[in-house]
């Protein structure tokens, strides 16, 4: 868990890419200079990467040849094809990413739950700049809503 923590914030901007962009997006960008030209050729292959890199899985692990079973302790959380350690990174690494409010971000998952993850950060997205109030209001209609 920890050597994948580590390539998710190594990686954090090869991931992003694919968040921002889509490959026919690049493809068809009109980017001239020559640092956007190679970002252009160059990027999706990077954000491809890096999401094979952060979402292998882990190899069986045995002590004096007897399988230990790790299963319990597998907390894995998948959204949108990367396979992070946990619910909790897949929030850091999103709120550092597109820049979002975490405690917020963490809040919602927690009342929408983690199968709702993507409906989470879009709700996030659009109250990025909303204030405090703005977003305990949000909470509180949802809680409402889901509660109804």
């Amino acid at each position: 868990m920890a050597v994948k923590d580590e390539l998710m914030r190594r990686y954090a901007k090869h991931l992003a890419i694919g968040e921002n962009w889509t490959e026919q997006e690049l493809a068809e960008s009109e980017f001239s200079c020559k640092v956007f030209e190679g970002f252009k050729k160059s990027a999706w292959f990077m954000y491809q990467v890096a999401k094979q890199r952060v979402s292998a899985s882990g190899w069986p692990l045995s002590l004096n040849g007897v399988s230990l079973d790790a299963s319990q302790y597998d907390l894995g959380f998948m959204f949108d094809g990367v396979n992070y350690t946990s619910i909790s990174s897949a929030v850091e690494h999103y709120s550092n990413m597109l820049g979002l409010d975490k405690l917020f971000l963490q809040d919602l998952v927690t009342l929408v739950g983690r199968e709702r993850f993507g409906y989470a950060v879009r709700i996030c997205r659009i109250n990025i700049a909303s204030t405090k109030a703005v977003k305990r209001q949000v909470l509180a209609d949802m809680s409402n809503e889901l509660n109804d």
